[in-house]
């Protein structure tokens, strides 16, 4: 992956599986692994567990879904790398 964003979305895009259900989820993971089986197996034992965790808190404490709560980080993150691709303004 060439770039933070890039990597925050991948995130975002295993979570949004995982939240939407298993069938997503099995989708999601035989993909991966079928492009890279060493990515997606250490992906999956360490970086599902805690991503699971956090965003299972954010929802509780915030009252919104975990829909909601990856669309508003996908959201944001797409906006700070549109603004870090701009540069400043003059």
């Amino acid at each position: 992956m060439e770039n933070d964003y890039d990597r925050v979305r991948a995130g975002i895009e295993f979570m949004t599986a995982y939240a939407s259900g298993d069938d997503m989820l099995t989708r999601y993971i035989s993909e991966q692994r079928h492009e890279n089986p060493e990515a997606a197996a250490q992906m999956l034992d360490g970086t599902a567990a805690l991503c699971a965790l956090l965003l299972r808190k954010a929802a509780g404490d915030t009252g919104r879904t975990q829909h909601e709560i990856l669309q508003e980080l996908a959201h944001g993150t797409n906006e700070h790398e549109q603004l870090s691709d701009e540069g400043p303004q003059a």
